[in-house]
């Protein structure tokens, strides 16, 4: 045995609902031996632990035959269960129902059936058809052509035969415009990483420059329809990353309204519509769309419903992460902290009930949202301790929501007055952009005014500081490389609130109420 004993069978059990269990058990009772079942035995056994424990499951079974190959019975009860999971989800999606289908033909042409054969392909092909599925369409050819050898080409015409020639040039071509506008985006996106919106001029000239790239595909209505969501797909993500808030939303408009007029072609993947409903929230928020955005996020929870999507664990913790993140940004952004804050408890028991299974992006984008709400809803104390929940919990700086969380750290502290800590705050945050190369125009604007603020000034050279700081930021927020801290941030409101002595979160909901646009 290894010294670490697999409990992939353990994690496949854990991911089944009541149903697809009741399934497995009548599938696997068939194979009964005077009455039993080891798959049975076994599947029962792991199913009911809530961590593996295989020690636990030998000295169970101590005296069972399995027990002696027990790597071989875990792989054949894993096996068994995955049989059982495809027989139970065969007709689940259109992709399960081709498979199958294709696999009836190929039943049918073993067994010298061969008109019936091809009739059932001509089947496969119009769902194929309908649905786009051309990898599907490149399988249907294959047998097609197998069919006409069989004959040795008796019957077949000439036009026949250059009607498979066009069908075949066109869907090689359609593939091939897919494959290209595959590797464009999975080069954007491995350009923007880590990062979301570009924060340097090298990085926009990195994204353009493979938006520019020779031979592009020239999408139009011709294309297919996942050619021309992956276009508009594309170009949302690149004019997002360089700072035209304006084009990206046009483009997820198109592709939102895209996947409703044309939704048999993306039914088997209905995350693809609550991506693109999240993502047009999220740029309406940015652009102050309040209104739209709120529709968008209507939109999002209804969708599940409307597309009939599975009630699984994945999309529970889907909805509660973004659906919460959204309507926490609108809040936050629109300046009714008193909403978001009414929001904690829920946020709580959703961080509690999905843990570690959200991620770290998601879990640190939730809680910083919290501590931005708790700041502007003026309980700039609490929101400190979700800072320090969020820094100890992170590990990576997927986003950049690590250094977004220090800076705002940095300003908590300033709020509360804790000059003890603040030097101490203030280098570990040096130290840190320091390592990652962060050190954009704004960071450097925002330390100053911290190294400023911890000298002994008096009430007046305070006031200068913070003047010197909103003068800094006034020319900074027309830059757009500087957007993404002005976003996570609103430092500008905040040297704002400072010099006019008015509460930041009023300041706010004043600037929103003056500057939202109609949906």
């Amino acid at each position: 045995m290894s010294r670490k004993a697999s409990d992939q069978v353990h994690r496949l059990i854990r991911t089944m609902d009541a149903a697809e269990k009741r399934y497995f058990k009548l599938y696997a009772g068939r194979h009964r031996i005077k009455g039993q079942s080891n798959h049975l035995l076994l599947f029962n056994a792991i199913a009911s632990m809530e961590t593996y424990d295989e020690e636990a499951l030998l000295q169970r079974f101590k005296g069972r035959g399995f027990t002696a190959r027990f790597a071989i019975a875990k792989q054949r009860l894993h096996n068994t269960i995955l049989e059982s999971l495809s027989a139970y989800h065969a007709h689940s999606s259109v992709d399960a129902r081709l498979r199958r289908r294709m696999h009836e033909v190929e039943v049918l042409y073993q067994r010298a059936l061969y008109a019936d054969a091809e009739r059932h392909l001509a089947g496969v092909e119009r769902l194929a058809t309908r649905h786009e599925k051309l990898h599907v369409l490149v399988e249907v050819q294959e047998w097609q052509r197998r069919l006409m050898e069989r004959t040795h080409y008796q019957g077949v015409t000439s036009a026949e035969m250059d009607d498979q020639r066009e069908r075949a040039a066109g869907l090689l071509s359609r593939m091939a415009e897919l494959n290209a506008l595959w590797d464009l985006k999975s080069d954007v996106f491995l350009a923007l990483y880590g990062e979301g919106q570009a924060r340097s001029v090298a990085q926009v000239e990195r994204v353009r420059t493979i938006m520019a790239r020779a031979g592009r595909p020239r999408v139009d209505e011709r294309s297919s329809g996942q050619a021309r969501y992956l276009h508009h797909h594309l170009e949302s993500v690149a004019a997002f990353a360089t700072g035209d808030l304006e084009a990206s939303r046009a483009h997820l408009l198109v592709n939102r309204d895209l996947m409703i007029t044309e939704r048999a072609l993306f039914i088997d993947e209905p995350y693809r519509l609550l991506a693109v409903l999240s993502n047009l929230a999220y740029v309406c928020v940015r652009t102050g769309r309040f209104d739209e955005a709120r529709d968008h996020v209507h939109s999002y929870r209804a969708a599940p419903a409307e597309w009939r999507m599975p009630e699984t664990e994945d999309l529970e913790m889907k909805l509660f992460a973004t659906g919460t993140s959204l309507e926490l940004s609108i809040h936050c952004a629109s300046g009714a902290f008193d909403q978001a804050l009414a929001m904690l408890p829920g946020v709580e028991r959703g961080l509690a009930r999905h843990g570690e299974a959200l991620g770290a992006l998601r879990r640190t984008g939730c809680m910083y949202q919290m501590a931005v709400a708790l700041f502007g809803g003026g309980r700039p104390a609490e929101a400190l301790r979700w800072c320090h929940r969020l820094l100890n919990e992170a590990h990576d700086d997927l986003g950049g929501i690590v250094a977004y969380a220090r800076m705002l750290e940095l300003m908590l502290r300033l709020e509360t007055e804790d000059k003890e800590l603040l030097p101490y705050t203030l280098r570990n945050t040096e130290r840190y952009l320091k390592d990652r190369s962060r050190t954009h125009r704004f960071e450097q604007v925002f330390l100053r005014l911290v190294r400023d603020l911890l000298k002994p000034l008096d009430q007046r050279q305070q006031r200068a500081a913070f003047r010197r700081f909103h003068d800094d930021l006034t020319l900074l927020a027309e830059d757009p490389l500087e957007q993404p801290a002005f976003e996570h941030l609103d430092p500008l409101t905040w040297a704002e609130s400072h010099l006019t002595g008015r509460p930041y979160g009023e300041l706010v909901r004043e600037k929103a109420r003056g500057g939202s646009r109609a949906a």
